[in-house]
């Protein structure tokens, strides 16, 4: 496994210029690349046992969001907020409040388009303000929601999934929850046939489930939709069952999971052979879990992940750090040390070691991964209670961009004077500090809404200059230059000369035009960048400047 490693100077420097623009988390992949989250104030209200849920409904190409919850009075809300440039504000749609009274990974309400009209409509449970458990499908009729006639088992603390269990090309609509509030609740699970928009209650064999995860899944290939269902029988106890879809009948697959509730199941194939497997865990009839099921051939097999086990939990699956496997984001509370957690695991070609990303610790809520801002790389929506306070905090990515090469690390053409940087550091030539020049880069590299920011570090608190380039030089070996390496060759875009502070600078920043601009770039441009700096003394050469690695990048529409 290949770590990112730079010298103890670069990488204090990395952190002070990131630090200097805004807080942030950060974790190395294992390709190399760099991924910071900045914690950001979402906008949206944070509400005990409620429930967060994206999805584009206006069409407008930027990610939504729908939060319930309990507001102030004990007053149940439902909003819908919307994405205007990565901002969020109440779109003001009126919608009947209600309040899940579970999260984990339960969800209370479900995104789908069940009328082939082509934008999503909406179904959701929950309580009302008067405490009554109600079940509601909304059509969305160019953004304005209509509440959908129908008779509706009412309930809460569960679960609803959409899924054309028959194959007739509709959406298909799966509820759980409890039926009645108090003690003595009631538990009840519905499959709501859809003929053409009008929804039917039908038989099945499936537990009255609820506080417990469900999803639809074509687990064995067959073309046909699973479903999973979890959570707590009133007459068997815990249950997670894999029910088999026969034609339109459900029979019990026999995937001998442990019966689990106040947790999640989430379905991703994590290691690339083409079907789908189970990340799962909660409160089970094997203690505390957190579990990962590879799926062979239909078969689940528990590949003992080393996850730590988590009670009342959620998690998610997503490639955060784009290098095309995903990775799995996991909250809850660990029983033993009697704390909440929140860890983020990363894919290191089918093992899963903690990426190190901090973000606020939280339980009793859930995660989710979607593009906010529409940089490229997926951002993080974190709800839940964080030992005493509720909140809804939005990560956002920035993910390292462009692909690294020409180092000073002997693995190519030698440093001029012996001053090759550590092996596989992916940095420049030493220079004058004893450190080495490092360059990377944040943002979409895109012609139409570009947001790349190159980003040097490792380097004396002098003058530097960021320029591009048309090829790489050498074929990417580089060739000796002052006391380094030129690596970015061709035609020369000076971009701009920034003064370092504490090791690094960034280009673009304040009013400097954007680099798509600077460099005259258009889609489908292969350009190559690098930072050319001053060394603090004389060192090396008679020469006194050195250069970074250099960063190829490919630009977009």
């Amino acid at each position: 496994m290949k770590h990112l490693r730079h010298s103890d100077l670069s990488k204090t420097s990395q952190l002070a210029i990131s630090a200097s623009l805004r807080g942030i988390a950060i974790a190395a992949t294992a390709s190399g690349a760099l991924a910071q989250f900045t914690d950001t104030n979402s906008g949206m209200p944070a509400s005990a046992f409620g429930c967060v849920l994206p999805g584009d409904y206006d069409q407008d190409g930027n990610v939504d969001v729908l939060v319930m919850g309990k507001g102030s009075h004990d007053v149940a809300y439902s909003t819908i907020y919307r994405n205007v440039g990565g901002a969020f504000t109440d779109s003001g749609i009126p919608l009947l409040g209600l309040w899940p009274s579970s999260t984990c990974g339960a969800q209370s309400a479900a995104w789908g388009d069940f009328d082939h009209d082509g934008d999503l409509d909406l179904a959701m449970t929950g309580q009302t303000t008067a405490g009554v458990p109600t079940t509601r499908i909304y059509r969305n009729q160019g953004g304005s929601f209509v509440a959908v006639p129908g008779t509706f088992t009412g309930v809460y603390a569960g679960s609803v999934a959409w899924g054309d269990y028959d194959g007739d090309g509709d959406l298909d609509l799966l509820v759980t929850g409890l039926t009645t509030t108090g003690a003595s609740g009631v538990g009840a699970t519905r499959l709501y046939r859809n003929d053409v928009g009008v929804f039917t209650s039908v038989p099945h064999p499936f537990q009255n489930a609820y506080v417990g995860p469900v999803a639809w899944i074509d687990y064995d290939g067959d073309g046909s939709l699973d479903v999973l269902i979890c959570g707590w029988d009133p007459t068997s106890g815990l249950c997670a069952t894999l029910w088999r879809n026969q034609g339109g009948t459900f029979v019990d697959a026999g995937a001998n999971l442990p019966g689990m509730d106040l947790g999640h199941a989430v379905w991703g194939d994590y290691d690339g052979d083409g079907d789908l497997d189970l990340l799962f865990g909660g409160n089970s009839n094997a203690g505390t879990i957190t579990r990962l099921y590879r799926n062979d051939a239909g078969t689940l097999v528990d590949i003992n992940a080393g996850m730590l086990p988590l009670l009342w939990s959620s998690a998610a699956w997503g490639d955060y750090d784009n290098d095309g496997d995903l990775d799995a984001m996991v909250i809850g509370y660990d029983p033993v040390a009697q704390v909440p957690r929140s860890i983020l695991y990363r894919n290191d070609a089918g093992s899963f070691v903690d990426s190190g990303a901090v973000f606020h610790n939280v339980y009793l809520g859930s995660v989710t991964w979607f593009d906010a801002d529409n940089d490229g790389d997926l951002d993080l929506l974190l709800f839940g209670n964080d030992a005493g306070n509720d909140i809804l905090r939005l990560y956002r990515n920035s993910t390292s961009t462009g692909s690294p090469f020409c180092f000073g690390d002997g693995s190519g053409t030698l440093c001029p004077c012996g001053n090759n940087s550590a092996a596989g550091s992916g940095t420049g030539c030493l220079n004058s500090l004893g450190a080495s020049g490092h360059l990377t880069a944040m943002g979409l590299a895109s012609v139409g809404a570009d947001s790349l920011v190159l980003i040097g570090s490792g380097m004396p608190n002098s003058s530097a200059l960021y320029f591009q380039g048309m090829s790489q030089q050498s074929g990417g070996q580089g060739s000796v230059f002052g006391d380094g390496l030129r690596c970015a060759a061709g035609s020369v875009i000076r971009l701009g000369t920034k003064n370092n502070t504490s090791g690094g600078s960034l280009y673009p920043s304040g009013a400097d035009p954007s680099i798509a601009i600077k460099g005259l770039d258009v889609a489908g441009n292969v350009r190559t960048y690098q930072v050319w700096y001053r060394n603090a003394a004389s060192f090396c050469t008679a020469s006194t400047y050195n250069l970074t690695n250099g960063l190829q990048v490919t630009w977009t529409l």
